[in-house]
């Protein structure tokens, strides 16, 4: 079976919880109302909010609100309490709230130099295309649908990103050499930080018995460092905060 399907359900406490009994199509490796009855999966749900923090930081540098910042706080709201509840209404509203970041990246990168009629055309079509998947999805239940449509989404921005980093530097010749390294090397950090959280992800789906026993033999609260799923959540919010710095340079 397809590691991203794995369901760790069974766990002693799964039923003692206020959101018991899970629901969820996911269930990760993190054990289920260990720590507290309000919560299922403690570190998860509380990681997320290295999500709000960078959308909040987001703002802040920008100074105004926009859909990426926007949309980076919203994974972290949605995924907070997916991870708190497992139940299913609440993982739809976290899948969701990637495909909308997806999105969100999506938007911005290809309105870059755009008129304001083609940036209006382009907005509507990524977003109703968000909407139409989402439904899709919601329809299906099915979470292998889900991830395939954020790797697809994904193809979108890194060609695009690449494509601008190019457009620049011929567009400032003068100082294309430094430039063009400052920013690939912002791209390939950005980069980094995803793949070592998707690795990481991985890696607590595939060998999650054998990490359950490490934490019980460290036992908390050092233990919690052993909660790779949380960990995803880390790296990819860091990284989806550099992208987004990354962008907000190439498309002012």
């Amino acid at each position: 079976m397809s590691h991203s399907v794995r369901h760790f359900a069974g766990d002693l406490y799964a039923n003692a919880g206020i959101w018991s009994p899970p629901s969820s199509a996911a269930n990760f490796c993190e054990e289920d109302y260990a720590v507290t009855i309000y919560i299922a999966e403690f570190i998860n749900s509380l990681s997320n909010l290295v999500y709000i923090y960078y959308g909040i930081q987001q703002y802040s540098k920008s100074r105004s609100v926009d859909t990426m910042s926007a949309s980076l706080v919203l994974v972290g709201v949605c995924s907070f309490i997916f991870h708190a509840s497992l139940r299913q209404t609440m993982q739809f509203g976290d899948d969701l709230s990637m495909l909308f970041l997806a999105g969100s990246l999506i938007q911005r990168l290809y309105c870059a130099g755009q008129e304001a009629p083609t940036r209006r055309l382009i907005t509507v079509i990524v977003y109703a295309t968000v909407c139409l998947m989402s439904a899709y999805y919601v329809q299906s239940g099915n979470i292998v649908i889900h991830t395939s449509m954020f790797a697809v989404m994904l193809t979108f921005v890194w060609p695009r990103t690449l494509y601008l980093i190019s457009r620049r530097q011929a567009q400032s010749p003068q100082k294309n050499a430094q430039e063009k390294a400052r920013l690939r090397w912002n791209f390939k950090k950005a980069v980094a930080y995803l793949v070592l959280g998707f690795l990481v992800w991985n890696i607590d789906l595939e060998a999650c018995q054998l990490l359950r026993n490490l934490r019980n033999a460290i036992g908390v609260p050092w233990a919690w460092a052993l909660e790779l799923h949380g960990w995803w959540h880390f790296f990819t919010a860091l990284g989806a905060a550099v992208y987004m710095d990354l962008i907000r340079d190439l498309c002012p």
